[in-house]
């Protein structure tokens, strides 16, 4: 299960950050819910000094990174094609 500082939730959505799955877990946007708890883990022990950059968890990090700003990507530009459609429609 993910957990979030006070405000992180909501500016973690805001900008499309999460998404929940199949069984309403909340997850990063393009994760499943192991990768998701693995990428917050991470990050976490990075801020703080602590992620050992030299067991290939970096890598695994940057693969997740991409994978989830590619379907955060994907997120926004159907919002804004969807936005641009509703547009169209009323004028």
């Amino acid at each position: 299960m993910l957990k979030f500082q006070p405000g992180a939730r909501a500016y973690l959505s805001e900008i499309r950050a999460l998404s929940t799955d199949k069984d309403d877990n909340v997850v990063f946007v393009g994760m499943t819910v192991e990768e998701s708890i693995w990428y917050q883990d991470y990050l976490e022990e990075s801020f703080n000094g602590a992620a050992d950059r030299h067991d290939g968890s970096q890598e695994k990090y940057l693969e997740l990174h991409d994978k989830h700003e590619e379907a955060r990507k994907t997120v926004l530009a159907e919002e804004s094609l969807m936005q641009s459609h509703n547009k169209a429609a009323f004028q």
